[in-house]
């Protein structure tokens, strides 16, 4: 959870390569503040960044707007996520693959065929969280725990 790609929660964005490939979403520019999402470079398709005070602050593994497809297994495309969870997996096999402790929660826009799944590492400033829909993870996102909490990207 502390990281993925060689990019690491709470790290400095100062400190990764220009020749990372990362490219900005523009939320900067758009909501005029302090969060900026990142794509591309180290992260694979589906994948991205958020960037809270110039550092780290989540990743965000989604479907990037397509409806999700139930998948019994990772597909061979799917980048390998924490826990061995993937988007599309179901949310049965999904909470036998998380660690104890997981709060479920209503869905801000799909109650009540959708939750949040989150969970917080009491050993470590670390959260994780799955969205959730008719039974199929649609995202996951992982990093700091306000920063996780966030349902609208920055906001």
């Amino acid at each position: 959870l502390a990281g993925y790609a060689g990019l690491r929660i709470g790290g400095r964005l100062a400190d990764v390569p220009a020749a990372a490939g990362l490219v900005a979403a523009g939320m900067r520019e758009l909501m005029q503040g302090d969060c900026e999402y990142y794509s591309q470079g180290p992260l694979p398709a589906g994948m991205s960044m958020m960037v809270l005070g110039e550092r780290i602050a989540r990743f965000d593994a989604d479907a990037r707007g397509d409806a999700v497809q139930a998948a019994v297994s990772r597909p061979a495309d799917a980048p390998a996520l924490p826990y061995g969870l993937w988007v599309g997996i179901g949310v049965v096999t999904a909470r036998q693959q998380l660690p104890a402790g997981v709060v479920s929660s209503p869905h801000a826009y799909a109650w009540p065929d959708g939750e949040y799944l989150t969970w917080t590492d009491k050993a470590g400033p670390l959260a994780l969280r799955l969205e959730t829909l008719d039974g199929v993870v649609t995202a996951i996102y992982w990093g700091q725990p306000d920063a996780v909490e966030l349902i609208e990207g920055c906001a």
